[in-house]
Order: structure tokens, then sequence, then C-alpha cells
């Protein structure tokens, strides 16, 4: 295609995928952004699956989150594989041990 993009020319998402690479590469940004995302996955454990969890998922397992069905991912609580995961009072998950 003559007038398509020019080889070696990238695309406004390939390059914010750059820029967001860069700025996760910082270890002050990812303490950040580990202690923001643990905070909203505390907050709200199924809004942060349906937000975060699934767009990064395969369309195959998307659906998983349009049941009402209890979907059991442990390893997102940092419990061991195949360990049930735990709850306190309020219906917080207990990260793993």
């Amino acid at each position: 295609n003559k007038r398509g993009r020019p080889t070696g020319a990238k695309s406004g998402r390939a390059q914010l995928v750059e820029v967001i690479d860069q700025i996760c590469k910082r270890q002050k940004n990812l303490k950040y952004l580990n202690e923001k995302y643990t905070e909203l996955l505390y907050a709200d454990p199924k809004g942060f699956f349906t937000d975060f969890v699934l767009p990064l998922l395969p369309k195959e397992a998307r659906s998983l989150g349009e049941t009402d069905g209890i979907v059991l991912w442990p390893s997102l609580l940092g419990d061991e594989p195949g360990e049930q995961p735990r709850f306190d009072a309020e219906g917080k998950p207990i990260p793993g041990r």
C-alpha cells in the first residue's frame, strides 16, 4: 500500500505502550502502582477483577465476568494454588501467607 503508513512508523497506540513501559520500569512508580492497585483490590475485589484483570485476559476467558457465578482465582489474593481464598469479617480478602 503506497499510501499506507511508512515502513518503521509506529502507531499512536504503539507509542503510548512504549511510554507506559518506560514509566512502569521505574522502581518508585512500580511501588506506587502496587500500593494503589492493592487498595483498589481490597476496596472492591469484583470491580478490580472486571475493570483491570478481565481486559487483560484472552476473549475466551472474559465470559467468566459476564456470569453471576463465582470465579475462584486464589492467586490474585496471594494464596497458594488450590487453596480457598480467605476473607475477613467485612468480606475483604485476606492476603496469602
